[in-house]
């Protein structure tokens, strides 16, 4: 990664961690105002520390011990509570913040279009909202003390300059190094530190891929090469982060060796200045105070270059997946989709994925209020074709129209409210049967949720189920069988009423008995609404009245089964090449 991308990262990673500053602006100036009362207090204890030994010990006043010592007390409760409450509103800024970008990632996540995921890994996106948010979050909660420790460090050094000009050079010398110091950390260790979250992100990826595909892996004997894989990445994890950790092992000490090389000089320089009555005892005692006060400081603020640049790269890649534009946007003056009965045209429709040319030209009418099925060899474009409906793609070329309405100029919510899909591989979320089943129609009462249950044949098992329409299914339904969840799945689909029913192979994974009753009860839902029938198998082409045949992104042929049959050898063709069906 060059220079130039390093210091981009850095910024865009501060550009995003400044933002919550304007925000936040009363958090902020909390925070800023506690750390700025324990900088003030910090500071002002050795001046009164040289004041017990210069005017009541050295020159005898007992009289001004007690009120020097009690206000020393009051200073010392008066800096536990200035970090009490910096600390408190610190946390609390940091929290909100995250809470804030949580749900600005989670938002850009849900807008983004199936293209985005097409490239994506739920692992990576993951990280974002886990382990890079966590490290913007630590920015957040030590920002303040560090404003306050780079003021006290000014401050300190300015009092001494106050109680010794000469004594003052020696303290001073503490800024430029401390200053060189952190500047030549963040120049070698930003690429690194986005680096480390890119890894980190990889090993989430697997993680979830792991997970999700437990079954897979142990089917086919395959532990140990994913626990390989996981270890490949947990080695390059462990490799960038020794890197880092090298730099901070050399930066850190150093770093930390300032405040003693100072105070040793300032001893050697001070116990001559006051055997030779340059100075008295208390300003020697103030100054070492100083130098002991300037210690915290300093570590802390170099620990905070030294996490900046990891923060800024976690920042930065945050905010390249909030930069993300949506490939599929709402219109800017959307028309709503006048009363219809569902006709879908498709006018020199072409479309491809990364190049790849799927649909070409493809001009189609589907009437209102018929059902279609779309049949054709693997990647002839059959459920490309239905993905453009609902606008979870746009082609490249040409119109979709819905009863003579362009999808594109649709509010996109209303159009997927009229457009029903019920995927080949059902998700179910982790709630009742019941809540996935109205997940598009929450306000739906139960004699809804039974009827859709009804026409996907699923009401029967359901009412076995240990709490009926209220057991929870678990993490994307895996409690129940897959067939189980392809029946809520299309349940869900028909829930709503929707103008448009695209079935996209949704009973491929339930037996042929089960497949029969589904096909019965589908019938006289699909009466009242346009249909599509993405066919995968020969079995589904029979719920539909018209079969479109699909092959090298165009039309072959249309027409109902018996004449294409009869007329399209093509078509004969590929039913046995699929399965056998009766005429």
């Amino acid at each position: 990664m060059d220079n130039r991308r390093d210091w981009s990262d850095l910024w865009t990673g501060l550009r995003l961690i400044t933002s919550g500053f304007r925000r936040y602006p009363r958090l902020v100036i909390y925070s800023i105002l506690a750390a700025l009362l324990w900088m003030a207090v910090t500071v002002i204890n050795p001046y009164l520390q040289k004041l017990v030994v210069d005017n009541a010990i050295e020159a005898g006043q007992t009289n001004l011990l007690v009120p020097l010592v009690l206000i020393l007390l009051l200073a010392g409760f008066m800096r536990a509570a200035s970090i009490a409450w910096r600390r408190w509103y610190a946390f609390k800024l940091a929290y909100k913040y995250e809470i804030d970008l949580r749900g600005r990632i989670f938002s850009t996540i849900q807008r983004l279009g199936f293209d985005f995921y097409d490239h994506s890994s739920a692992g990576s996106l993951m990280a974002r909202a886990s382990t890079d948010l966590t490290q913007v979050r630590l920015v957040y909660m030590i920002l303040p003390i560090t404003l306050a420790n780079i003021i006290t460090i000014i401050m300190v050094v300015a009092m001494a300059f106050v109680l010794d000009p000469v004594m003052g050079m020696v303290a001073a010398l503490a800024l430029p190094v401390m200053v060189g110091f952190a500047i030549l950390y963040a120049r070698k260790t930003t690429g690194i530190s986005f680096q480390v979250q890119q890894a980190l992100a990889e090993m989430s990826r697997l993680a979830q891929e792991g997970i999700s595909g437990i079954a897979v892996t142990k089917a086919f004997g395959r532990e140990e090469r994913e626990a390989r894989r996981a270890q490949q990445v947990a080695e390059d994890i462990f490799s960038k982060s020794m890197g880092l950790a090298r730099f901070r092992s050399l930066y850190l000490p150093w770093y930390e060796l300032i405040p003693t090389v100072i105070t040793l000089l300032a001893l050697w320089l001070g116990g001559i200045r006051v055997t030779n009555g340059d100075m008295t005892i208390g300003d020697l005692v103030a100054f070492t105070q100083y130098l002991v006060v300037l210690y915290f400081p300093i570590r802390m603020t170099g620990w905070f270059f030294a996490e900046l640049p990891r923060c800024s790269a976690a920042g930065a890649r945050i905010v390249e997946l909030l930069q993300t534009n949506p490939s599929i946007k709402e219109p800017d003056h959307p028309i709503p989709l006048a009363p219809g009965g569902g006709e879908i045209r498709f006018d020199g429709v072409s479309f491809a994925y990364d190049g790849q040319k799927v649909l070409q030209d493809l001009d189609l009418v589907i009437p209102a209020g018929s059902s279609v099925a779309l049949f054709g060899p693997t990647g002839c474009g059959k459920t490309t074709l239905g993905h453009l409906i609902p606008r979870f793609y746009d082609p490249q070329e040409g119109v979709v129209t819905i009863d003579g309405i362009d999808v594109r100029r649709l509010d996109m919510t209303e159009l997927r409210r009229q457009v029903a899909v019920a995927f080949e591989e059902p998700f179910l979320f982790s709630a009742t049967v019941a809540e996935n089943i109205a997940f598009g129609a929450p306000d739906a009462d139960h004699s809804r949720i039974v009827a859709a249950a009804r026409v996907a044949d699923a009401h029967e098992f359901i009412q076995n189920l240990p709490d009926g329409y209220d057991t929870v299914v678990g993490e994307r339904g895996l409690s129940l069988s897959g067939g189980q969840r392809q029946r809520v799945a299309l349940a869900r689909a028909v829930m709503g009423s929707p103008r448009i029913l695209i079935l996209d192979d949704a009973t491929s994974a339930v037996d042929a008995i089960t497949e029969a009753h589904i096909h019965a009860e589908l019938i006289e839902a699909m009466q009242q609404r346009t249909t599509i029938v993405i066919a995968h198998r020969t079995s589904t082409l029979l719920l539909a009245d018209q079969i479109i045949v699909l092959e090298d992104g165009n039309v072959l042929a249309f027409g109902e089964h018996q004449d294409l049959w009869d007329n399209v050898p093509r078509y004969r063709q590929l039913l046995a090449e699929a399965s056998p069906v009766h005429r």
